[in-house]
């Protein structure tokens, strides 16, 4: 094949201008196509120069996780690489050591697979100082019994206080009827009175001065500083009984006393229905031992030859103990429990029918008291009689006992003192000059103004 003429001669080295002008047409497509594979960021790596390697710690994060079985095993893991602000490129796993961390993990590597063991029962909270002198308590039987009175039994009680010379009014006792039904729960319920001695030991467990604040932010008891008629001694620093007193139930405290008392000993106040079950028994009987009254078996107004002018320490009147072994239950001192009073609730309990573990109105100015007194005639301490004062009013006749739930029917309550022992050879106590009157049934008690009166009756 010949050439043309270029540039309008013939040459004879015109070969190599037509191998330039294929050379530079190749060369500008190739560069075209070079530009276009840097835009789309596809250049291969070994047209560009070779940077530093950047080298990446790996950390190993190694999660132990637990597994049903087997109870121990080795633990899996995953591994997290942390992000590097750049493009790095990662070395063979020889090329640096790798960093490995153990992360701390919620559970224990073994893990049992048992049941766990029920949580324990909180320990005592009760002082040993108090409990060393915890009263004996019996247990109650739970179940239903008719509580109150009766117009017929009422009348009688009228007649037997008219004949011994005392002044009874039926209107006494309207408070106590109708008879009404109640099933309570068994019980503990403390075979005697507190005493001085158990509620000195609790007043110096509380320290100076708690009589005035500590029951709780209300007063517990008079001292003999605040009332002549008061025999508990505050010198300042601590208190103390006379030991003619020691054992004797202790009185003058009032509601909140009573109350702070039996909390302190993991116990409480009775309930007024727990009261007339553990009072009356089984039988509903009229008094603790019967339903006739004899002199010799309470101390009351009447009681014996020469009327006494004070409680008296238990084990006197062993034969006047309740069917369930508890102690003055008629006489003596009459006791607060936990009800707030009210002169109509037996009519509405009786209008609800059967009641279960009544506790009394939710509120009301004064706190039921059971039990009658010392300073009173017998129509009073009959087991189903009801009277009433202040729950923040001191009484030389008014005392308490404490209760608690039953663990189970079975449970006999714990006790350091012994009923039969209380009193044993405890000097009689001194003769005070006289009594202060003695509480309506439906009505607070006068105002004693820490002065002697005898009740009328």
């Amino acid at each position: 094949m010949g050439y043309r003429t270029l540039g309008g001669r013939r040459n004879r080295a015109a070969a190599w201008q037509w191998a330039l002008l294929g050379f530079i047409p190749g060369l500008l497509c190739g560069l075209t196509v070079m530009i276009a594979v840097m835009a789309e960021g596809t250049l291969p790596a070994y047209f560009l120069p070779t940077p530093q390697p950047q080298v990446v710690q790996q950390v190993v994060h190694v999660v132990m996780t637990a597994t049903p079985e087997p109870i121990q095993q080795a633990a899996s893991q995953f591994i997290v690489v942390t992000a590097t602000p750049q493009s790095v490129i990662l070395q063979p796993p020889t090329s640096e050591p790798i960093s490995v961390q153990v992360l701390p993990t919620a559970q224990p590597t073994a893990i049992s697979t048992a049941i766990p063991p029920p949580t324990s029962a909180p320990a005592n909270t009760v002082p040993d100082a108090l409990m060393r002198l915890r009263s004996e308590s019996v247990t109650i039987p739970g179940g239903t019994f008719t509580m109150g009175t009766n117009p017929a039994e009422v009348a009688e009680a009228v007649r037997a206080c008219q004949r011994d010379g005392g002044t009874c009014l039926a209107q006494y006792a309207q408070d106590s009827y109708p008879e009404h039904e109640v099933r309570v729960e068994p019980f503990l319920i403390e075979t005697t009175e507190v005493s001085f001695t158990q509620y000195v030991a609790f007043l110096n467990l509380l320290g100076p001065n708690s009589h005035q604040s500590a029951c709780p932010g209300f007063w517990c008891v008079q001292t003999r500083n605040d009332s002549d008629d008061a025999p508990i001694v505050f010198n300042g620093s601590s208190y103390s009984i006379n030991v003619g007193l020691a054992q004797h139930p202790v009185y003058g405290v009032n509601w909140h006393g009573a109350n702070a008392y039996c909390e302190a000993i993991g116990r409480r106040l009775p309930s007024e229905a727990e009261w007339e079950r553990a009072a009356r028994g089984d039988d509903g009987r009229i008094y603790p031992w019967g339903n006739i009254w004899d002199n010799s078996l309470a101390n009351t107004k009447w009681s014996r030859e020469t009327p006494s002018h004070y409680p008296v320490a238990s084990p006197e009147y062993e034969l006047g103990k309740s069917l369930y072994g508890l102690y003055h239950m008629a006489g003596n001192v009459a006791e607060w429990v936990s009800d707030y009073y009210s002169e109509t609730y037996y009519q509405q309990q009786a209008q609800l029918g059967l009641s279960v573990d009544p506790t009394g109105p939710l509120n009301g100015l004064e706190k039921v008291l059971r039990g009658g007194s010392w300073n009173s005639v017998p129509f009073f301490s009959r087991t189903v009689h009801r009277q009433s004062a202040g729950e923040a009013e001191f009484y030389r006749w008014v005392g308490f006992r404490c209760a608690e739930d039953a663990p189970n029917p079975e449970g006999v309550g714990s006790a350091d003192l012994n009923p039969a022992t209380l009193g044993v050879d405890v000097p009689a106590a001194p003769p005070q000059a006289a009594a202060s009157l003695n509480a309506q049934p439906t009505l607070p008690p006068p105002p004693e103004g820490n002065s002697a009166a005898n009740t009328t009756g």
